[in-house]
């Protein structure tokens, strides 16, 4: 017998997220990919939660339960995710803003949920220092590397103005172009 599931709210609750940007490096397509886990978000789709279950397979399609840790996260503010900056070595990723839907679990900083999509991206967390950059306003570049994860994927990091200039001497205005392409990509905004 099928367990149908009813969704939590009739409109998507809108949070807050970090992402990290993931490259190919066969041909330079730009991805959101989750700070934790090493899902890649599917632009123009929605991103699905994928749940263990207790033998340790992926149950994609499933929902997140009251008493397990399985869902989307996302913050209720960005205050709230910036004062968790060092919980989950956020350094190097972006903070945007989420639509989540289907089920969602409520919690004191955030919430869980079945369903989300990318709507903004608003600031970078430089990866040396862990300054915030406004993206809309502030000088940032982002620095790739090509050792982490696979052949197949780079891995991002940001970069503040000062960082860039002490460190690296990355090109300001090619790593703009490349964040507008992510967003185009995504259909998304940079506030």
């Amino acid at each position: 017998m099928a367990v149908h599931v009813v969704p939590d709210y009739a409109a998507p609750l809108t949070g807050w997220r970090f992402w990290k940007i993931r490259k190919t490096t066969k041909d330079g397509v730009l991805w959101l990919k989750s700070v934790i886990r090493s899902n890649l978000w599917p632009p123009l789709q929605r991103f699905e939660v994928a749940c263990t279950n207790q033998k340790g397979s992926k149950a994609i399609g499933t929902y997140p339960e009251s008493d397990s840790p399985c869902g989307i996260y996302a913050y209720k503010t960005s205050d709230l995710a910036l004062e968790n900056i060092g919980r989950f070595c956020y350094r190097g990723t972006l903070l945007g803003q989420v639509h989540l839907w289907g089920v969602i679990q409520k919690h004191e900083y955030g919430y869980r949920a079945q369903f989300a999509y990318p709507v903004s991206l608003a600031i970078g967390i430089c990866c040396i220092c862990k300054q915030t950059i406004n993206l809309k306003s502030e000088p940032f570049t982002i620095g790739w590397t090509y050792y982490h994860f696979t052949d197949d994927f780079s891995v991002n990091g940001m970069l503040c103005k000062v960082c860039n200039e002490k460190y690296y001497s990355l090109d300001f205005a090619y790593s703009y172009h490349e964040l507008e392409q992510l967003a185009n990509r995504y259909r998304i905004v940079i506030e």
